[in-house]
């Protein structure tokens, strides 16, 4: 039976989608792992791997395991946000978190087909000496990953007793304070995955004393290094200050804390990324940590938003 605005939180609900977002972070290591290591191609086939859903190889081969450990879990993905809109279509009275439940389902598939055409317009498959329409489909894809990941997660913090009983308290300049933290973040997702999917982090790198200024390379791969570290700077400056007003207006320690926490982790990753960019794991779980800062600053702003005090009259 639907719930109303006013009830409750449905746990069952709440729990499916917990168990989603649980999945969803497999699926992103699996693909961060997957660029990491240069392996998108294993297969030039797509949705199958080599005609197959078992391809021979794919267990003892690094390459193959990677690409099709992330095809199989993304299917899989597929599947749970299917299962999430079918069950709000049959409990969910609200009409905004239903409809963002099929969303859900449209995104994932457009996800899918991005990374199909990664794989069917790569030069191994049409051949030519530019590789640009596979690696702006892999970067399209790598971002619409992270905008999926923070639908999901507005539609579990629809089930939570934080959403159900905001109080409309807090002042407008929190709610945008947020939104601005939130632009700033996937503006640096966005050149963090052109300069992923460009491997551009494979060659330009800075010694010791050269932190934060690329020091090594030259043109397009220099810029797109420099605007992803200093996006970052910038933007995990203004996710701590929406941080620190969430506490000011009463918010709950965790929700507050996690931001910090996951700002300095992300932080270190990418200190750690540069120092050992041989390191696929260290980029993969750098990959994680973001898109995990991506989605609960999504989530902080839209329970700040609806804890915002209503202009009278």
């Amino acid at each position: 039976m639907s719930q109303p605005e006013t009830a409750a939180p449905d746990r069952r609900l709440f729990g499916l989608c917990l168990f989603t977002l649980g999945w969803s972070v497999l699926v992103l290591q699996a693909g961060g792992f997957t660029t990491s290591i240069r392996a998108g191609m294993a297969f030039l086939d797509w949705p199958l791997s080599n005609g197959s859903v078992n391809p021979p190889g794919w267990l003892t081969e690094i390459d193959k395991f990677a690409e099709h450990s992330h095809r199989l879990a993304a299917t899989g993905l597929g599947l749970l946000c299917v299962a999430i809109a079918i069950a709000h279509g049959l409990r969910e009275n609200r009409r905004a978190v239903r409809l963002a439940a099929y969303a859900l389902v449209g995104l994932v598939v457009f996800q899918g087909l991005l990374g199909g055409l990664r794989v069917l317009l790569d030069r191994l498959n049409v051949g030519g000496e530019s590789n640009f329409k596979a690696a702006a489909f892999a970067v399209g894809h790598a971002v619409n990953a992270q905008l999926t990941l923070a639908l999901l997660a507005f539609i579990a913090l629809a089930h939570t007793v934080a959403w159900h009983q905001a109080r409309r308290s807090a002042p407008r300049s929190l709610s945008r304070a947020g939104v601005v933290a939130a632009g700033l973040t996937l503006a640096v997702i966005v050149v963090g995955a052109v300069m992923r999917q460009g491997h551009f982090t494979l060659w330009v790198t800075s010694p010791a004393d050269a932190l934060f200024i690329p020091s090594i390379g030259t043109g397009a791969g220099w810029w797109v290094n420099l605007l992803h570290r200093g996006g970052a700077l910038l933007a995990g400056t203004a996710v701590l200050f929406f941080a620190i007003q969430l506490a000011r207006h009463g918010f709950p320690l965790l929700r507050w804390a996690t931001l910090v926490a996951l700002v300095f982790l992300q932080v270190l990753l990418g200190i750690l990324s540069i120092r050992l960019y041989d390191n696929p794991h260290v980029r993969t779980v750098h990959l994680v940590v973001g898109a995990a800062l991506f989605s609960s600053l999504c989530a902080a702003v839209l329970l700040a938003r609806r804890s915002t005090e209503e202009s009278p009259g």
